[in-house]
């Protein structure tokens, strides 16, 4: 019987249990090492940090991450790389981020207008979308970037995207590398951040790469508050580069109350509430992706060790 062990941090573990119990029959499913022996566990799910029991597992097949990123795990010398890592961005985190940077487009732009009546009468708000003529860039095509991508481009938005490497995309409009990064800004009245945090992203969102942008653009940043150089905002605001900007990731959570940002009435602040990670919606996309591992189906959200991400 193989043993999937859920890490006691990971969020609403008992509900987890309840629900991996219920959906994978034929499977023994424990939250704590000491409950079972090490040689019988083959899945192992973290989310905040990684045991350093991880390395030892004779028997190991697959970790599941319950972070939509796992830049703050995938330095840990407890993490095997021979075994193949999971990010379990399942469909409804995807739809929630996606479903908040449309919110946030359509209050900037076209504060009449809500999801709801995009719903009830599709065709005519894709008219009034489509006269506008506005680009949206979107800096990170994966599965959550994708999402965004497909979304906006239903609703007769021009979406294009930038990404590091080469592959099939949901969109036809796609810069790839270094080089080509300033293309895609060049072009974006809309600037939506969804790039997981590595060495080479960290700091991206800078006066350098704003200075590029059309005059009066719009910031959207659903990635990490780390892509962001927060003074280069206020700069950028203060030139007319950037309009506004819509944060949902800060380098600090909460805002410090002294930040300079609280005095920028452009620059809207929500509390990291874009995406959701909980184990109602997790817990059964976790049974499908541990019951697909061992049918040797393709899996999603597996993660690059040699990218970081």
């Amino acid at each position: 019987m193989k043993t999937v062990l859920i890490q006691p941090d990971v969020k609403g573990v008992n509900e987890f249990h309840s629900i991996l119990s219920n959906d994978l029959i034929g499977y023994n499913i424990v939250t704590s090492v000491s409950d079972v022996n090490l040689s019988d566990i083959h899945v192992v799910i973290i989310w905040l940090s990684v045991p350093d029991f991880l390395i030892k597992l004779p028997n190991l097949k697959l970790i599941l991450s319950c972070g939509s990123g796992v830049n703050h795990i995938i330095n840990s010398s407890n993490l095997p790389h021979k075994i193949p890592l999971i990010r379990l961005v399942d469909p409804y985190l995807r739809n929630r981020v996606a479903d908040y940077v449309v919110e946030q487009i359509l209050n900037k732009f076209y504060p009449t207008l809500n999801l709801r009546k995009l719903q009830m009468d599709a065709s005519n708000v894709f008219d009034i979308i489509r006269k506008e003529k506005l680009i949206i860039g979107i800096m990170g095509l994966g599965l959550i970037g994708s999402t965004i991508a497909e979304k906006l481009k239903n609703l007769g938005f021009e979406v294009a995207g930038w990404v590091k490497t080469s592959k099939n995309r949901i969109i036809k409009d796609v810069y790839i590398g270094e080089d080509e990064k300033v293309e895609l800004v060049k072009k974006s009245n809309i600037l939506v951040c969804q790039l997981p945090l590595t060495r080479e992203t960290k700091g991206i969102l800078n006066i350098n790469l704003f200075n590029h942008l059309p005059d009066g653009a719009f910031l959207i940043n659903v990635g990490r508050g780390d892509h962001l150089i927060e003074s280069d905002l206020l700069k950028a605001l203060e030139m007319g580069k950037l309009s506004g900007a819509c944060l949902d990731v800060l380098e600090k959570e909460p805002l410090p109350e002294n930040h300079p940002f609280h005095k920028q009435p452009n620059i809207k602040i929500t509390p990291h509430i874009a995406g959701y990670i909980g184990p109602e919606t997790q817990a059964p996309y976790a049974s499908k992706v541990i019951m697909g591992f061992f049918k040797n189906e393709k899996l999603k959200g597996k993660v690059d060790y040699n990218s970081l991400y």
